[in-house]
């Protein structure tokens, strides 16, 4: 299997995820590794299956899981408090269901960096694998508001998307000056602020995560644009549905969430052509 030098950065997007999905399989089609990966949020959900050389298992979770409420529903976030069921697609799903093959996981020399946002300093926080690792992506994707804080290794933890959603620039710190970066908008996407709740109502013992909160948008887009010209320069391939499907991260249509992942084994299939030519 060809080794390729760059790094992966991985996007969140709840199931806009399925695209990234698609694509990974795209790879392992091919049997390209990268010696380091870096995801957040559904990014790590979809980027473990990578590394544990798992293919289609991300297509089957969605296949047999995305109706089911303990997966994401208003009766998952009444009876547990996330709205996404992070319990059930953290540990039940890769403990019972679907088995997550660790032991190849953590067994690979690819480095699995996943990243979360610590509540005490609104920073972002970036964990290793190890054994932990899947308390760890329940915490990347512990989405603000609809999620409860995660308690991990010491630290108060949620959604990676709040501090560092296209960490490109981690990677570039890391020493890799070659770069794949999956998105999950199509190109021209610019985020905007919706309708929130107010931070101080829910995280007001947390005053650098209300922070974090309010320029979150701000940060994304700089880090998009940042990233659209690493691709510019030539310097990173950037990856990103190259039609828009309109999906929303709690998307419901089943046939728009399949169509989106063969979407990515198509964009996928074309970035592999290049990247082994």
């Amino acid at each position: 299997m060809p080794t390729l030098p760059h790094a992966l950065i991985l996007e969140g997007g709840g199931l806009r995820g399925n695209y990234t999905a698609g694509v990974l399989d795209a790879f392992m089609k091919h049997g390209l590794e990268f010696p380091y990966l870096i995801g957040v949020s559904a990014g790590v959900g979809m980027g473990c299956s990578f590394v544990s050389k798992q293919r289609e298992r991300n297509l089957y979770i969605l296949k047999n899981y995305r109706k089911d409420p303990r997966y994401l529903s208003i009766r998952s976030f009444i009876k547990t408090g996330d709205y996404f069921g992070l319990d059930f697609i953290y540990h039940d799903i890769p403990d019972r269901f679907v088995p997550f093959d660790i032991e190849t996981f953590l067994a690979s020399p690819t480095r699995f960096v996943s990243v979360c946002t610590d509540c005490e300093t609104g920073e972002p926080a970036y964990f290793e694998k190890d054994s932990g690792i899947l308390s760890v992506m329940k915490a990347s994707s512990a989405m603000p508001f609809v999620s409860r804080i995660v308690e991990h290794g010491g630290r108060k933890l949620l959604d990676g998307g709040i501090s560092d959603a296209i960490p490109l620039a981690k990677a570039l710190s890391e020493g890799f000056t070659q770069n794949i970066v999956i998105l999950t908008h199509p190109a021209g996407y610019r985020r905007k602020r919706g309708i929130e709740p107010p931070a101080r109502l829910f995280y007001r013992k947390y005053p650098r995560l209300i922070e974090a909160l309010g320029s979150y948008v701000e940060k994304y887009n700089q880090s998009l644009a940042f990233a659209e010209d690493e691709a510019a320069a030539g310097r990173t391939l950037m990856i990103r549905p190259s039609v828009d499907l309109k999906v929303s991260r709690t998307e419901r249509d089943m046939a728009k969430l399949i169509s989106l992942y063969e979407l990515g084994l198509k964009d996928g299939e074309a970035a592999a052509l290049t990247l082994t030519a």
